[in-house]
Order: structure tokens, then sequence, then C-alpha cells
């Protein structure tokens, strides 16, 4: 008979003891790191899920590091904007009839504010952080917007606006200082006609009476021409209306009085003892009102455009009077960084707010840019460059007329009616905050989601200390039994069982 004595229990045992044994390491392991494995192949099957989960985690701190770069950015530029938008309300405050002074250095309180607030406003323009430009669009290494001193008075021989708005002034006032308008007489009838067609100087609109003294002549033809025949003597206080268009865009009524006794107004004409006289009377008070016009509206009115054609807002092209001789010029020419100050550098896109953006989650996008010329900030500047430029003599008995008529314009260009237009000022602030909103609220859901990934990672890779521990004290107990167990069986042999 054959004895096997290869003792299967013991051997079984003794591997049960191995087992507890590398468990036992695993447990001290897990106690000392607070980690369940060490590599992903010791998760098992949890393995795919950890992966996961850490791929998303980070996703969203890359996501973070996006979303808190365009909260400080939107945040700054709001600020910006604010202020900008605090000069604009200071600007048009300042623009009311009745603060007109003149100071020793012939300038207005309002062009020192002007000159003030326009350097501001360039300096806002000009933001940076951490070295990025932020109102250029998504050109951001330079100042979008050129110096005060060199958009003003010119730079390495280049024209200011100051240059520019001279020679509008000198086409839009004309040769005879009479706003490129040319009158004439024949008999009882006085016509009043363009100079030619151009974009300068005052253009005929509209020509209306109070009486039926005269007969009127609309203004018609190329250039543009109107006519006033006297076939009958006018009534005292009879008026006629002539409308006068300017190069800004505003119109004007001219309007001419007639009187029994001598003038006492610029828009007063005599009635005369003929009508042939009257016509003439009437000539002659229409040129001397064209020529104040001239001089106040008129002047104000061309330097707006003068504004316009040099502070070229997004989408346009700067422009300058084809000149010289400027008093007969007939055209306006594209200004070139070549003979002009170029005021705005950085990038003109025709839907600024998508120049510069942000991935901020997988599928959202959030869009903050902000050109300096967008159509606000381009009137702002525009209206302040306007005060800044304008000299307001003492001597000059035209200035305060002037002046109005400079007040009226920035009332109507800076007015709040302008507030919901596109570019404007109000609602880049609001574009802006709705981005922040956005950048927010997914702030708010990357931080919950967050959260629940880092709960969900901690479930699969740490291992709760006193879980562990009780483990341990339970193998323990386990291994002390099969150690003892396998001293007894170790002890035995088939001879003491022999008879």
């Amino acid at each position: 008979m054959i004895i096997n004595n290869s003792m299967f229990p013991a051997q079984f045992n003794y591997r049960s003891i191995a087992d507890m044994r590398s468990d036992l390491s695993r447990l001290q392991q897990q106690l000392s790191t607070g980690e369940k494995a060490q590599t992903l192949s010791e998760l098992g099957g949890d393995r795919v899920v950890d992966m996961t989960l850490r791929s998303r985690l980070s996703s969203l701190s890359s996501f973070k590091q996006n979303v808190e770069m365009v909260n400080i950015r939107v945040n700054f530029m709001s600020t910006t904007m604010e202020r900008m938008d605090e000069i604009e309300g200071a600007a048009r405050a300042s623009a009311q009839q009745g603060t007109y002074e003149i100071n020793g250095v012939n300038m207005t309180a309002a062009q020192y504010l002007a000159e003030t607030r326009m350097t501001e406003l360039i300096d806002l323009m000009n933001s940076e952080l951490n070295g990025r430009h932020l109102f250029g669009g998504n050109e951001t290494e330079n100042d979008p917007v050129a110096q005060y001193d060199a958009i003003m008075n010119g730079k390495d021989g280049k024209a200011g606006f100051r240059t520019v708005m001279a020679e509008r002034k000198l086409a839009d006032m004309g040769a005879a200082n009479m706003g490129r308008l040319t009158s004439g007489i024949a008999g009882t009838a006085v016509t009043l006609s363009e100079d030619g067609t151009h974009p300068f100087g005052f253009k005929l609109d509209t020509l209306t009476s109070d009486g039926a003294a005269a007969t009127l002549t609309a203004p018609a033809g190329a250039p543009p021409s109107l006519t006033v025949d006297f076939a009958a003597q006018p009534n005292d206080n009879e008026r006629i209306f002539i409308g006068l268009d300017m190069p800004d865009g505003r119109t004007i009524q001219m309007e001419m009085k007639a009187v029994a006794g001598p003038p006492t107004a610029t828009n007063e004409f005599q009635i005369g003892g003929t009508t042939a006289a009257t016509a003439a009377n009437f000539k002659a008070s229409m040129d001397a009102k064209i020529a104040e016009l001239t001089k106040t509206d008129l002047v104000a009115a061309s330097a707006f455009a003068a504004s316009d054609n040099f502070f070229a807002a997004n989408g346009e092209t700067a422009q300058r009077v084809d000149g010289p001789p400027y008093d007969t010029a007939t055209a306006l020419v594209a200004a070139t960084d070549a003979d002009t100050v170029i005021w705005y550098q950085g990038q003109s896109d025709t839907n600024p707010r998508q120049t510069v953006d942000a991935r901020v989650d997988e599928n959202t996008r959030v869009h903050y840019g902000v050109q300096a010329n967008e159509d606000g900030p381009t009137r702002l500047i525009r209206s302040l460059a306007v005060f800044a430029a304008e000299g307001f003599s003492p001597s000059d008995p035209d200035a305060k007329l002037k002046y109005q008529s400079l007040n009226n314009a920035v009332r109507d260009r800076l007015s709040e009616n302008h507030n919901s237009e596109k570019g404007s000022i109000e609602v880049i602030q609001m574009e802006l905050g709705l981005a922040k909103t956005t950048n927010g609220r997914i702030q708010e859901r990357q931080t919950q989601q967050k959260a629940m990934l880092d709960n969900m990672l901690v479930n699969i890779e740490e291992a709760p200390i006193e879980e562990v521990a009780m483990k341990i004290l339970s193998l323990q107990t386990r291994m002390q039994a099969s150690y003892q167990t396998a001293s007894i069986v170790s002890k035995l042999s088939l001879v003491n069982y022999v008879q």
C-alpha cells in the first residue's frame, strides 16, 4: 500500500497564509498612503471610470484658468467702460446754454475740460492688463489709439486733427465766406445757388413763406438753386424761410422777415418803395445773414464734419479735403498713413465682440472683444476733439453764437437717445455684462461638477482609514488562527498513530 504524504490541507493553509500576508501588505500601504492602489491596474474594473474622471477634471482645470482670465479682463474692461460713460455724461452736461466764459488765454472752461477728458479717454482706450491691450480687438501688442498731441497737432510731418479741421473749414466757408452759396438778382427775382456739386458748405433744402407776396421756386437743379420773386410788396413781419443743410447733418432755418422801418436785426429786410427795391433789400439782408451763419453755425458744423472725417469709426475710412486750394475744393480724398495721423490703429471688424474669445467649456466660448473705434467711443472722442481744438476769442463778436452751435451739436451727438444703438458705450457695457454673466454661470456649474467628480474619484481611489484599520484587525485575527493551525499541522506525524 502506498501512503501519500503530500498533506493537501496543510499546503492549502500555507497558500492562504501567503495570500493574507500579501493582503496585509496591501492594507498597510493603503493605511500609510490613504490610497487604494498605486497603479491603475490595481483598481481593476474601476480603472476606466477613474481615467475618464481624471480626464474631465483635467479639462475643468484648463477651463478654470480661462474662466478666471475672462473674469479678470471683463471686470477690468467693464470698469473702464463705466468711466467712459461718466466722461460722456459729463461732456453732455457741460454742453449747456449759458456756460460761455472766456479767460485770458481765449479758452473756455469747456475747452479745458475737453482737453482733460480727451486725454483721459485716450488713456482708457489704451488700457492694458498684464501687457495686453484690451481695446484694439485682437491686436493686443500696441496702443490702439495714437497719443493726444499726435492726434491734435500731427507728428513726423503728418497732419493732425487741427490741420484737417482748418482745411475743412476753408472748404465749407468758401472763398467769399458765404458757405459756398452765391446770390443774384434780376429785377424783382432774387436767386440763391450752391456754387457746385460737392460735399462742402450749405446745401439748399427748403423754401417756404408765411405770406403770399413772393413767388417761391423751391431748390432744384444741379447744383441746386432757389428763387424768391417779389411780385408784390410783402406785409410787415411777413417771413420767408430758407432751410439749409449743414456739413455735420444738421439743418437750420434761415428766417428773413420783412419790416416797414429800418432793420434792427440781421434777419430783417426793409420793404422798399418798389418791389425791385424790396428785392434788393432782401438780397442784401440775406447775404449778411448767410455770412453770419457761415461764421457761426457753419463753422461749428464744419468742425464736426472734420471730426467725422478724421476720427473714422469702425468700417469707415479717414478723409480730408482734396487740396490745396481748399476754399474752392470739390471733393474729399482718403487720408493715408503717409500724410495724416491715423487715430485708431487696432483691429477693425464688423463684429467687434467676436474678435476676442475664450473657450470656457466643451461647447461654450465667451466673446468679449472691444474696439476703441466703435460708434460710441468714436462719437465721444469726436465731440471732445472739436471743443479742444476750437478757439473762442474775446474780440470775436461771433464767438458766443459759434460756441452755442457747438453745444447744440454736442448735446445731439451725445444724447442718451443713442444709448440703444449698436456700438454705443452703453451697449458695449451691456454686452460685456452678458459675457460676464455667461462666464459666471459656467464657473458655477463647473465648480459644482468638479465637486461631484472629486467625490466620485475619492470613492474609487481613496482608502478610508477606519475601514482599512478594521480590515487589518480582521485579517490579523484570521492570520493568527491560520498560523496556529499551521503550527499544529506541522507537528503531526503518521508514526504517532501507528499501532
